[in-house]
């Protein structure tokens, strides 16, 4: 008998090796997605007023199992998949076109203790260690001011990536961007390396005294524990706040954005002036304007 006799013949129907070996790692991953979703089905979510400093990375769990995500520890590609989630994808059409929506709804303020009044004032370090101040950023035009949580959360950056990808159209209207989290800068700095930096300044707030000025922190007392929030305010060139959106999920809505900083340049009796350099932005608030004699 020959040597190919003596080998052991497979069975019709049976699998090879590697088929086994694949099939084995395709059933342990299925296995382990389906802990997860257990986990998140069966582990209670608390009440966001019943959340503190130490719960951030269950906020983020919450987001989660709202949107059926899967933290891969890679900041950038947990924020994509989040603002996708979301339905939220970088605006593409010309401002103008983007600001003569009229089926557009934008999103409302919220009942701000601030709303209407002057911006509090802050100076803190960015990205450098250089000092940036409010002030400033406010003396070139109008700001949006964004208070995030930090790196702490994969899926807590995605506002900062949203607003990267339309910055151009804040810059378009005049319109400064500033983000602050308790993140120290060297910290912003390495996650810059690995994930790419932004072109906006990205402060410091360590001690949560800007955030509190701002009533997204809350310090604890004898009755509730701390709490943290997401905010993003609109601030005119005159440095009032007209706009402010609070809560435990990024705002992300960044068209309602610039139909906002819109209303500061039709409040704006010199507007042609200060934007005179940008043809299509005044092309649209001259039919602004002729609209509404």
């Amino acid at each position: 008998m020959t040597s190919s006799n003596n080998q052991t013949k497979r069975a019709p129907g049976e699998r090879g090796l590697s088929t086994k070996v694949f099939l084995g790692l395709l059933l342990a991953v299925g296995v382990l997605y389906g802990i997860i979703l257990i986990y998140h089905a069966n582990t209670p979510l608390p009440e966001p007023e019943q959340m503190t400093e130490a719960s951030w990375l269950e906020q983020c769990r919450q987001l989660c199992a709202q949107y059926g995500l899967v933290t891969t520890g890679d900041i950038k590609q947990d924020a994509e998949v989040y603002l996708d989630r979301v339905d939220s994808h970088a605006l593409s059409a010309p401002l103008a076109e983007l600001l003569a929506d009229t089926s557009f709804e934008r999103a409302e303020t919220e009942d701000f203790t601030l709303l209407g009044s002057p911006a509090p004032d802050f100076k803190l370090f960015n990205t450098e260690n250089e000092e940036v101040s409010l002030a400033d950023l406010n003396s070139k035009g109008p700001v949006i001011l964004v208070f995030y949580y930090g790196y702490n959360c994969s899926h807590c950056v995605a506002q900062l990536f949203a607003i990267q990808k339309d910055l151009e159209y804040f810059h378009e209207l005049g319109a400064e961007v500033v983000a602050v989290s308790a993140d120290m800068p060297e910290h912003t700095r390495e996650q810059y390396e690995e994930y790419g930096s932004f072109t906006f300044p990205v402060l410091s707030d360590p001690d949560y005294k800007v955030s509190e000025q701002w009533e997204v922190y809350f310090p604890p007392t004898e009755q509730d524990q701390d709490d943290l929030l997401h905010g993003t305010f609109v601030i005119d060139r005159h440095g009032k706040v007209i706009f402010a959106n609070r809560g435990y999920q990024p705002f992300v809505d960044n068209k309602s954005l610039l139909f906002w900083l819109q209303e500061v340049d039709r409040a704006t009796p010199n507007v042609s002036v200060s934007v005179s350099a940008n043809p299509t932005v005044n092309a649209h608030l001259e039919l602004v304007v002729a609209e509404s004699d």
